[in-house]
């Protein structure tokens, strides 16, 4: 599945009865053995899962798991596409998603009568669809940037006819108006023609706004990165600050012959730090919001609840990072995690679920806020900004 607003939503409203199987790997290539380590702790995973569960669940999640053995096997597989990988199944419908990107994730089995969906959205706050736009004097290129990977979906070519102002060259030219000699171009000359050219181009790219604004809405880009020239730059945003919905972030790197993978490395620090930098103003505008601001879960659940919430703001703590999380861990009723701090952490995880389905349910935005940015400690975590 592409990893975009309508997979959110499917995601987070798979729901089933008799439960949703989710099941996640992160295929670091970088950790070697013969058997890959992801697969291992999937394995064992599935192994406790199907021991713990009463006799009414194990059965079909047995079914359900041998029909899904080719996809787990793809799931495992060092070859297979993507570092981060996650395959859902509802055990009743037999309802089936999977999901394959560069952004890693981390190895869980969980099974609720919902998807488990923290590993996805804090992979989704730290790549999330970008655009990426290279202007240069042969025009603009395309490109969309998510989850890791990056590719050139469209371009606009600068094409200029220069006959009827065109630079006199050649033994034939005349000594020009602007005194140059015989067979030789003035500089007053070639400043002009330069000057008609860089204008021509400006105008094109200054005109190209409304296929930018097609393509945030299409590919659903938070960001737009313009790289190019200052001069540029300015030229093809200039018309973007009211009419896209997505972030305008200027870059003055030059990358007009580079590959989509070099592109996306080359700007890489700058989305990073435009997505830390729009962390902070939201914080701050949280702060500012009271009293239309909602302040730790039962605020905001309260608030939820009533559809008053215009943005969900959760921290980007060890909880959605997984890190308190044991890799490996499962995730069920019929599994009691070992360490308070362990069942904490799960507890958590899943009330910020229930929060983000209920968010999106009221058309309500979600914001996973990036590490080093906090909303106080009166929120513990989680707060809201409200529409009333």
């Amino acid at each position: 599945m592409p990893m975009d607003r309508e997979t959110q939503l499917k995601l987070v409203n798979l729901r089933d009865d008799a439960g949703v199987l989710s099941l996640y790997v992160n295929a670091d290539p970088r950790q070697e053995g013969s058997t890959p380590p992801w697969k291992t702790r999937l394995d064992q995973g599935l192994k406790q899962l199907r021991e713990a569960v009463g006799n009414g669940t194990a059965p079909l999640l047995g079914r359900r798991v041998e029909d899904l053995k080719i996809d787990i096997e793809a799931l495992v597989r060092p070859g297979s596409p993507g570092i981060g990988r996650a395959l859902f199944v509802a055990l009743g419908t037999g309802e089936t998603y999977s999901v394959a990107m560069q952004t890693p994730l981390t190895d869980r089995v969980a099974l609720a009568p919902r998807s488990h969906i923290a590993p996805m959205f804090g992979a989704w706050a730290e790549g999330a669809p970008v655009g990426v736009v290279v202007v240069d004097g042969k025009g603009m290129r395309i490109l969309d940037s998510r989850f890791g990977r990056c590719e050139e979906v469209s371009g606009l070519a600068f094409e200029l006819d220069t006959d009827e102002w065109r630079v006199m060259k050649g033994p034939a030219a005349v000594q020009s108006a602007y005194g140059g000699r015989d067979g030789f171009v003035s500089s007053n000359q070639q400043d002009l023609f330069d000057y008609r050219v860089a204008e021509h181009l400006q105008k094109f790219l200054a005109a190209a706004h409304s296929t930018l604004e097609e393509h945030v809405t299409e590919f659903g880009w938070e960001l737009l990165v313009l790289a190019g020239e200052p001069e540029l730059v300015e030229a093809a945003s200039k018309h973007l600050r009211n009419g896209v919905k997505a972030e305008v972030v200027p870059s003055k790197l030059i990358l007009s012959q580079k590959s989509p993978a070099m592109i996306q490395q080359a700007v890489a620090p700058e989305i990073a730090a435009a997505r830390h930098a729009r962390d902070l103003r939201l914080a701050a505008a949280f702060a500012e919001a009271v009293p239309k601001a909602a302040i730790g879960s039962e605020e905001v659940l309260d608030a939820l609840q009533g559809g008053r919430v215009d943005r969900l703001l959760i921290e980007r703590d060890s909880v959605w990072s997984a890190r308190r999380i044991p890799e490996g861990a499962v995730l069920a009723d019929a599994v009691a995690p070992g360490e308070p701090e362990v069942a904490t952490a799960v507890a958590e995880a899943q009330l910020g679920e229930a929060m983000i389905e209920m968010a999106l349910a009221s058309d309500a935005r979600v914001s996973i806020l990036g590490e080093g940015v906090d909303l106080g400690k009166e929120a513990g975590g989680v707060g809201a900004i409200l529409r009333w």
